[in-house]
């Protein structure tokens, strides 16, 4: 699987550095607004066509309960640039590591067990990034399909690290 997704990475790399004109560097940071459950880095590689970015984010466990580690890798297809805006087609692969937590409180605060697994996953969809000079805004909506090694609340599927709706608001600097 490694050897797969290492040669799938260098073949896009390579399309990417063969078509390209123009090479830039960015860095995403997550939506603040949703601090208080995640944290997490995009870095982007990107010609004037195809980007490519390594993703890593953090899960607090809070809102639903599902603390971890998600790192992920996208290419974007840019298309209908403008000088202040782009549009783009991505696709991902991701996997994460969910930790274990125990069972806690009473009633209707009671928390249930989550059990230790992976997740490996892959998702498709659109988005738009919107320049300011070297800051930006990055939206982008599609959907996600996930596979749990083990078995999951549908919170984890809905709201959780391995949603179905791949949901994204990011703000970065451009180089």
């Amino acid at each position: 699987m490694k050897n797969a997704l290492l040669s799938l990475l260098l073949v896009i790399l390579f399309l990417n550095l063969s078509w390209a004109q123009k090479h830039s560097f960015s860095i995403h940071l997550s939506n603040p607004i949703a601090l208080f459950q995640k944290a997490g880095i995009k870095l982007e590689y990107k010609t004037s066509k195809i980007g490519l970015l390594l993703a890593g984010t953090q899960y607090y466990g809070n809102l639903p309960r599902y603390p971890g580690t998600q790192l992920g890798v996208e290419t974007r297809f840019y298309r209908n640039a403008t000088e202040k805006r782009e549009d783009y087609i991505y696709g991902k692969i991701l996997g994460g590591n969910q930790q274990a937590v125990a069972a806690s409180g009473d009633g209707f605060f009671r928390r249930e067990k989550v059990d230790a697994g992976n997740y490996y996953g892959a998702g498709i969809g659109l988005g738009r990034r919107y320049h300011f000079n070297h800051l930006f805004l990055d939206l982008q909506g599609g959907l996600k399909y996930t596979q749990s090694e083990v078995p999951q609340a549908d919170a984890f599927y809905i709201t959780g690290p391995g949603s179905f709706l791949d949901l994204h608001l990011n703000f970065g600097f451009q180089f």
